[in-house]
Order: structure tokens, then sequence, then C-alpha cells
């Protein structure tokens, strides 16, 4: 993959928010980074794609390792941070920008152009860095806040400001909501180790090895193979477990 930022279509579920092709950290460096992360809003995006062009016109590399989390994707961060799993600080749920679609991590180990300039290109175009000083244990955090931080900084500070931006995108998803939605695919998760006789992590995240084996118990009792976890789907698991 090219080192560019490439627009894509649309998000449809969030107000101003676009989908977008960036070079990631994960699997091999510099493939696509995972299609739920990739969205911003669209000012954002457009900021980005300058600092791409300023990074690769002096021979830099940018790699992200996060953009968009959903709710659960925040508070998993959030109780991985507080078991000692993840380093790195990660707010709960509906206190983050990552949620309003205005926030990068950035791979700080492969930039090819110093930490300063690579700062100071985005911070050109309105990227604001959180992590003053580069450690080991986190990537560099960016936030495309625009007036959002006028708007708070003084009143009623940083998580407030996090809570009106995902307001402004209509991700209204509450922390409540997250934790409900995380223990149900943690039901989901188990009942599929228990059924299948695998051993898919009890994270509560819908992720590739979980769907997968939602197709594998799909294909198994000949119900429509999507990986989706429906109520028809959940009611043959409850049947087979006979809860």
């Amino acid at each position: 993959m090219e080192m560019e930022l490439e627009i894509l279509q649309a998000d449809e579920r969030f107000k101003g928010v676009v989908n977008v092709r960036v070079p990631g950290i994960y699997v091999t460096r510099g493939n696509p980074l995972p299609k739920r992360m990739s969205k911003l809003v669209k000012p954002a995006v457009l900021a980005l794609q300058k600092v791409y062009k300023d990074i690769v016109a002096e021979g830099g590399h940018l790699y992200l390792s996060d953009m968009f989390r959903s709710a659960n994707d925040q508070q998993k961060a959030h109780e991985d941070w507080k078991s000692g799993r993840k380093s790195a600080y990660s707010p709960p749920s509906c206190n983050s920008v990552h949620e309003a679609a205005r926030a990068i991590d950035i791979d700080a180990f492969d930039t090819m152009i110093s930490h300063k300039r690579v700062r100071e290109i985005l911070n050109r175009y309105g990227w604001i860095n959180i992590v003053a000083t580069l450690t080991g244990a986190e990537c560099w955090h960016y936030e495309f806040r625009q007036k959002r931080w006028e708007d708070f900084k003084t009143k009623n500070g940083y998580a407030e400001m996090a809570r009106a931006m995902k307001k402004d995108i209509g991700n209204v998803t509450s922390l409540a909501k997250a934790n409900r939605q995380m223990e149900d695919m943690k039901w989901v998760q188990s009942s599929l180790n228990k059924i299948l006789k695998i051993h898919l992590t009890i994270d509560g995240l819908m992720g590739e090895k979980t769907r997968e084996a939602v197709r594998k118990l799909q294909k198994k009792y000949r119900l429509q193979a999507d990986g989706i976890p429906g109520p028809i789907t959940r009611k043959k698991m409850k049947e087979i477990l006979g809860v």
C-alpha cells in the first residue's frame, strides 16, 4: 500500500464521518488499518491528507495503530489498561475523542524523519499531540479538536469536550449500553467455546475470530452463515446449551 490516505465513502451511521484507507501497523506494516477503525470526520481527513503529503515529501512514513473506536472498543482499551494488559492510559467509554472520529494513534518508531518534524507537520494542520514525551509504551496520540477545545478547556474540561464531539456526529452510545453490549458478546464467545470446543478470547469484542466461529456454528447447524450472532443463531445456541 502506498503511503497515503484515501477517502472512501461516507459512513451512514455517523454525521459527517467518512471511511478511509490508511497504512496501519497490523499483520504486515503498511497494510490498511482495519476497516472498523478507519473513519474520521471529513475536516480531519482533509487535514490528515495534507500531513501525509508533506511527510512523504520529506522522505517520512506515517503508520497508524488506531483511529475510530466504538464504545465497546474504547471500554475494552480502558479495561486492558486497568488490568495491566495495556500500559498506555485509555479513558473509559464516552470520555475519548477516538469515539468522536477525531483522534489517531501514530507508530512513532518508524517515521524515518525526526519526531520533532512529524509533530510540527501535524500541528500545522490542526492535529494536536497529547503525549509530549515519547515512551516505548505509548504511540503518539493526536486529536483534531478545532474550536471544540476552546468551548471546553476553561469550563467543563476534556471529558465534556469528548462527549460533545460524540454528539456532533450522532454517536450517542452510553457507557452503560457499551458495557451491556460487551457482556452480551462475552456470552456469545463463551457459548461458542463450549459448543465448538474452541478457545476464543472472552473479551466482549466482535473480532474476525469470533465472526468466523459464528459462521462455523451456523454452517454446522444449517443456519444462514453470515457470521452475525442474530436472534436465530442465539436461539440455536441456547437450545444446544439447554438454557
